[in-house]
């Protein structure tokens, strides 16, 4: 029986030192190294912080994702021909980073793909991890510069699309799955062993398949909508949560507001993440709660599930499940906090030298047009913690389809129905509630099933080690933590008292929204109530395209009036424009547009318009403007 499947949810990441050895045929231990499958070109390193070790690290170190096994990943062929899918150009083509074969990334998969170990049964998996998303080459004239944390052009959807398809067309052609078999079984190959890999096989294909039906887009949307550089990732976590976790594939919401992957650099030192600020940077907890969320998205498996009997006159109603690291998450934040902003006059690279004049007439109107929203941070002061600008969307005027999208899409509680919202504090579930919020009960229920362990990486992300953590040195920490929490009550506190006005604005909404439906939306959101973030613009040279939807191409195109705004482009070109400040639009993998096709009519997650900010300058001063935030 065929099955055809498509996409779903985000990311992935690489390795340097490339290891020329001859492959190995594995079972599920995937220990070898393997040759990376082509030639993978070599790239200019900016100085942002990090040392060769915590690149690396960041780049393989898992965050507890798994897709299919490490092994099936190793091995799995393109469905359309007999290319392997991990091949450097197929890879690159998706705009993901490839790498050579390491210690760390024994396949050689791209930036961001790392491996994840089950402990209990010792089975290999690869998966997503921060890197994926936010790791990004920019090429100009011949150089490839590799910048860590910048938002990634890579098209995950297409990737899934055709990680689906390849999985299909394996199951389906005697011929190809012959190939895969023997390469993932080796020595093992037999007519058992192949025909038991056959039926796994179309398991989790149909796992998958799950995947991408739930997270479909409206027949009306355009094929190639999400497409290159952006995501609706709040749209997957959510959809995570109430159909996958909550057991109920009709419970969803379609993810319809793709956004600009955001950059790293700063997020740990904010006072709020993500592009609404609906995640609070609270000591210890915050972080973890937002990256715990990011990998419900990613793969991660939140199970939702009723509690025996036992459990039930206990007063617990529901039981929380994922493979999701908590420990590594920790270290993955740590090495965020010491990232720093790419430099445009980096020593490392040649880009063109900066007119200082210009810039400093540019500086001038930065602080009379700018400063109010995006404060300026120098770069000696980069890690120090700062208070971000949230501008109402009837003041910004953006594409409010993400904000509302965040706030207004509805699922049922289900089994959470009567559950208090942060489960030990916090208002009860009715039985329809937002989306979002039974995506961050599941992600409380994680923390609260082990808080030693989530107390734990919150320490290693607040004591600032760079180097490998040793349990013993947190202990103490963890011990004077643990005695002065009265209850677990007293670790969510802070973060509830820090979500405590999108709680209320969501409560309040609910006597708006009618009862008892899976996916409504209220009629007439609030755009006073809801915000978007305006962040300090170190490095923001590297973090084309603009605004949160990834609807302008370049930082010239952006001091235009909105109106006069280019409305279709390219996307997926590495090539950067270093006068514009962007990439090039007239070359790429797939075109960007404003409006649907052969109309006027903007497609909804897709708006240019708002932020007209500094659009009334002369061009003089826009050019001005322009050279100085070349040198944040």
């Amino acid at each position: 029986m065929k099955r055809h499947l498509k996409p779903a949810v985000l990311v992935i990441f690489s390795v340097f030192f490339g290891f020329n050895l001859l492959h190995t045929h594995a079972k599920d231990d995937f220990s070898e190294i393997v040759l990376v499958d082509g030639k993978v070109q070599s790239r200019v390193e900016l100085d942002q912080g990090w040392s060769q070790e915590i690149r690396q690290l960041f780049w393989f170190t898992s965050q507890g994702s798994r897709i299919i096994p490490y092994n099936w990943f190793a091995w799995l062929e393109q469905a359309d021909n007999n290319s392997l899918f991990r091949n450097v150009e197929h890879m690159e083509m998706l705009r993901y980073l490839p790498m050579n074969s390491s210690k760390l990334n024994p396949a050689g998969l791209p930036i961001g793909f790392a491996l994840d170990t089950d402990h209990s049964t010792g089975r290999k998996w690869v998966g997503l991890t921060c890197a994926a998303c936010h790791t990004n080459q920019i090429d100009y004239q011949g150089t490839r510069m590799l910048i860590e944390g910048a938002p990634t052009l890579a098209n995950f959807v297409k990737f899934f699309d055709d990680l689906v398809n390849a999985l299909n067309k394996t199951n389906d052609n005697p011929q190809k799955f012959t190939r895969f078999a023997k390469n993932v079984l080796g020595n093992q190959y037999s007519e058992t062993t192949a025909n038991k890999l056959h039926q796994e096989l179309d398991q989790i294909a149909a796992k998958l398949a799950q995947r991408r039906m739930v997270n479909q887009l409206p027949p009306d949307y355009p094929e190639d909508f999400t497409s290159y550089a952006r995501l609706d990732a709040f749209g997957n976590i959510q959809n995570a949560a109430s159909a996958f976790a909550l057991h109920d594939l009709t419970n969803r919401n379609a993810p319809t507001a793709p956004v600009s992957y955001p950059f790293l650099w700063g997020t740990h030192q904010s006072d709020v993440v993500q592009w609404n600020g609906s995640a609070p940077n609270t000591p210890i907890i915050g972080p973890l709660i937002r990256n715990m969320g990011e990998v419900v998205g990613v793969f991660g498996d939140l199970e939702i599930s009723e509690a025996p009997i036992w459990k039930k006159l206990l007063g617990i109603k529901v039981e929380y499940s994922a493979h999701v690291d908590i420990h590594n998450l920790g270290k993955l934040e740590l090495w965020v906090k010491h990232l720093r902003a790419p430099s445009w006059s980096d020593g490392n690279i040649k880009l063109p030298v900066i007119d200082q004049a210009k810039a400093n007439i540019g500086e001038r109107i930065y602080m009379e047009r700018c400063l109010d929203c995006h404060k300026i941070i120098p770069s000696n002061k980069q890690a120090d913690p700062y208070k971000a600008k949230m501008i109402p969307l009837s003041k910004v005027g953006t594409d409010s389809a993400m904000a509302i999208n965040a706030d207004y899409h509805m699922a049922k509680s289900l089994l959470l129905e009567g559950v208090k919202s942060n489960i030990l504090i916090g208002d009860k579930f009715t039985a329809t509630e937002p989306s979002i919020e039974l995506a961050v009960n599941g992600v409380t229920g994680l923390v609260l099933k082990d808080l030693t362990k989530a107390i734990k990486a919150g320490i290693i992300t607040d004591g600032g080690l760079l180097a490998e953590i040793d349990d013993r040195l947190l202990e103490p920490s963890l011990k004077k933590i643990l005695a002065g929490i009265k209850s677990k009550n007293d670790i969510l506190e802070k973060y509830l008292e820090a979500r405590k006005d999108l709680r209320k604005r969501l409560h309040a909404k609910l006597s708006e929204l009618t009862k008892g439906s899976s996916s409504s939306i209220s009629p007439e959101p609030n755009l006073d109530e809801l915000k978007y973030k305006a962040r300090p613009l170190n490095g923001i040279w590297a973090t084309a395209p603009y605004l949160h939807n990834g609807s302008v191409p370049n930082l010239w195109e952006l001091m235009k009036k909105p109106e006069e705004r280019v409305t279709q482009f390219w996307v997926g070109s590495r090539e950067l424009d270093p006068v514009h400040v962007g990439f090039e639009i007239n070359q790429g993998l797939s075109q960007f547009n404003v409006h649907k096709v052969g109309t006027k009519t903007i497609i909804p997650g897709n708006s240019n318009l708002g932020h007209d900010y500094g659009t009334d300058l002369s061009d003089d001063e826009k050019w001005s403007l322009i050279e100085y935030l070349k040198t944040l």
